[in-house]
This record gives C-alpha cells, structure tokens and sequence, in this order.
C-alpha cells in the first residue's frame, strides 16, 4: 500500500508538468500566429490551423477549412488591423486537444481612418496532429 501512497503525488507532479508542457507549446503556437500576421502571411497563418478547422469571426458566418481561413485573415490585414498581443489565460488538455482561453488587443482603423486600439477575447480548441498542436476551432470577439 505504500508504495502506491507515493506514486500518487509523482502522477500528480507529472500532470501539472505536462500541463505546463502544454500551455507553453501553445503560447509558442500563439507567437508563430503573431508573427506570421505581423508579416502579412495569411497562407502561413492558415497551416497553423487543423485541415478541417472552423473559426468563429465575430458579425460573420463560421468559415471551416484552410483556404477559407486564409481568406478570413487575409481581409484582417488588408483591413489595416493590426495584432499587438495574444494573453494565454487558461488552458486545459483533453487527450489530444485542449482548449485555450485568452485575451487580445489590438488596433483597427476607425471611420475615419485613425487607429483605435480595442481587447478582446477569444476561446481556441486545439488539436495534436502529428506531434503538433493546431488550431481546430476558434471564435474571438471585441470586450465592447
């Protein structure tokens, strides 16, 4: 009986490590995510995502596959906005997904041409592909 007394607080340690393991691959996603907008590459953004992913943008209809998503953030950076962070909040691990929830800002051109800075939020399923955490779903939306 002992032995097992000991061996629940190491499977334990072991969760939380693997916890952490987790949320650092996907802020390290996250970065790639920013980076690859700030260049202006919404193909390189849209590999991030799983092949069938869906997401979410707010005032429009969901938008499911790689070309579409492409699409959806390729009118992003046309429209002038531009990323300036990605906060992890939150992440917890299913099997091979987890969710993420976490916080935004940004700056959007206004009516009139100016740049306001706006936060929001937003929820991502993530999925392990391959040995790769991906994006699989993913709805965000403005705090105001």
């Amino acid at each position: 009986m002992k032995p097992a007394l000991f061996a629940i607080p190491l499977l334990l340690l072991a969760g939380i490590a693997e916890a952490r393991d987790v949320k650092s691959e996907i802020e390290a996603g996250n970065q790639k995510f920013g980076a690859a907008y700030a260049k202006g590459d919404a193909a390189a953004i849209s590999r991030l995502y799983t092949e069938h992913a869906t997401v979410f943008p707010p005032g429009s209809d969901m938008v499911t596959g790689r070309d579409g998503i492409q699409k959806v953030w390729a009118d992003a950076i046309q429209s002038g906005m531009k990323i300036d962070s990605l906060q992890t909040v939150s992440v917890e691990q299913y099997g091979n997904a987890a969710r993420e929830i976490g916080r935004f800002t940004a700056e959007v051109p206004n009516a009139q041409k100016q740049m306001a800075k706006v936060e929001g939020k937003y929820v991502v399923v993530w999925k392990r592909v391959k040995g790769t955490w991906m994006l699989d779903s993913d709805i965000w939306n403005l705090n105001q």
